[in-house]
């Protein structure tokens, strides 16, 4: 007889110690192979992701004439804040007119929204800095590639603000409660609160089409995804949606693949 040598035949203290192990080790992982946001990458190079599957293929080929390019994402559950903090930034760094002020003004007032709807002023305020400063920076560096630098620095700006745009989503959804609490799907969540407590506010949870939708909209922009999830095409074209303000002068193009998102760029 053999025995199963896995974690399941430990007493459970080593079994959490063991899969916090190879948890860390999983992220550990990650962070070596992946850089929180990638350099470009030609569209069509998507296709070598999914070689073997003819629905993605199909789509990879559909984005083809549509988008020349593509940034991928660091698949960490962070991947659309991170996605949107990046594309934002850049957006800010090409337009530098009226847009980048509007979003200035607007997440530096944030914090007292924040704080209204539960968040300790305190414990969010160096969040709430870097996010500001790193907005400074779009406005005054000579090259987007300082930013794409700070962006990518390991626990640093990149961390600090997607952390606080998870708190801007949270309150904005807490602000319109009684509108949001028919967007949230899930049976387990009976209000808003809860769900932002355990669906948003923490590091590493994915994001849902209503914490896109309130992201959006805290903003002002139009955010546009591509879904290339292995679906059949409708009219040879992939499913695509847009969140947010449609008349907005900032428009974000995202890639939902399953569980991630990316950047496109046309």
């Amino acid at each position: 007889m053999t025995h199963d040598k896995g974690i399941s035949h430990l007493p459970v203290h080593e079994q959490d110690i063991k899969t916090q192990a190879q948890l860390e080790q999983i992220s550990s992982d990650i962070k070596a192979n992946q850089a929180l946001t990638s350099n470009t990458f030609p569209i069509n190079e998507l296709s070598f992701l999914f070689e073997k599957n003819i629905n993605f293929q199909k789509g990879c080929n559909y984005l083809a004439t549509k988008y020349e390019s593509y940034k991928c994402v660091r698949g960490d559950g962070n991947c659309y804040y991170r996605a949107f903090l990046y594309s934002l930034c850049q957006k800010l760094y090409l337009e530098k007119g009226d847009e980048l002020q509007r979003v200035l003004t607007y997440v530096k007032s944030s914090i007292d929204t924040v704080e209204a709807f539960g968040y300790d002023r305190f414990a969010v305020e160096a969040f709430h800095e870097e996010m500001v400063d790193l907005l400074g920076a779009v406005a005054s560096a000579q090259s987007f590639e300082v930013i794409h630098q700070m962006l990518n620095e390991e626990n640093a700006t990149s961390d600090y603000c997607v952390w606080y745009l998870r708190v801007i989503t949270a309150a904005y959804m807490k602000a319109d409660a009684d509108r949001f609490i028919h967007f949230l799907d899930d049976p387990n969540y009976f209000d808003v609160e809860t769900f932002c407590q355990r669906e948003i506010d923490p590091m590493g949870r994915e994001t849902t089409m209503v914490g896109v939708l309130a992201l959006a909209e805290a903003f002002n922009v139009t955010v546009k995804i591509e879904y290339l999830d292995g679906r059949e095409m409708v009219d040879e074209k992939l499913v695509k949606h847009s969140f947010g303000s449609e008349g907005s002068a900032l428009t974000l193009i995202m890639l939902y693949r399953p569980g991630h998102y990316d950047i496109l760029y046309n």
